[in-house]
């Protein structure tokens, strides 16, 4: 493939994803009022019920292993956390934004329900798939990306390009919420980290 080809293909890439943002921001605007309700600092109700589901699938639990959904057995709710980390972070706000909606409208186009409402396997399966999207874009030679780049350019309407784009930072927020709770602490025995509520002076112990 030419310089020029690899050139026109970047530039179709771009203004599909220009194209699928537009529609996407109108949806997020709308939700913008309903921002820090329901004892959450940013995520909407509907963005929450996905960011749940989705930490279930990046930490999941069993009968001897605790999980993202256990986090609130000794503190705050798994998702009130990542809310935390959210907030305080702009460019975070607008890859979940549309990232968890992008998850949502694949969902309901491809199984005709939200992502919150699919069973725990097909959640999974269509994570995998965004795993398999995200991988494609950093694997392989720069002719097979480029290729893979062109074939993008039919899928941006799925929402597969930002659901992508959202998941290596849910994986890795989602990984820091468990592993600072203490739920995670008493599982590894682990008594937590020195200073963890603070010294007001240096000089004087506690």
């Amino acid at each position: 493939m030419t310089a020029l080809a690899r050139r026109s293909v970047r530039s179709a890439y771009r203004k599909g994803i220009a194209w699928a943002a537009e529609h996407l921001d109108g949806e997020i605007a709308r939700r913008a009022p309903f921002r820090g309700n329901n004892g959450l600092l940013w995520f909407t109700s509907e963005e929450a019920v996905i960011a749940q589901a989705l930490g279930c699938i990046i930490v999941p639990s069993d009968e001897e292993t605790p999980g993202f959904d256990d986090i609130d057995v000794l503190g705050p709710p798994g998702v009130n956390v990542l809310d935390q980390i959210v907030v305080g972070d702009p460019a975070k706000q607008l890859l979940y934004a549309r990232g968890l909606l992008s998850f949502d409208i694949w969902a309901r186009r491809e199984y005709g329900c939200g992502f919150a409402d699919m069973t725990k396997a097909d959640q999974i399966t269509l994570f995998k798939v965004v795993q398999q999207v995200y991988e494609g874009w950093t694997a392989g030679s720069l002719l097979k990306r480029t290729v893979r780049r062109l074939r993008s350019i039919l899928e941006i309407r799925r929402g597969r390009h930002f659901a992508a784009q959202l998941f290596p930072c849910i994986i890795n927020d989602c990984f820091q919420v468990f592993y600072t709770s203490r739920v995670s602490w008493v599982w590894l025995e682990y008594d937590g980290p020195p200073m963890d509520e603070g010294y007001p002076l240096l000089a004087a112990r506690r």
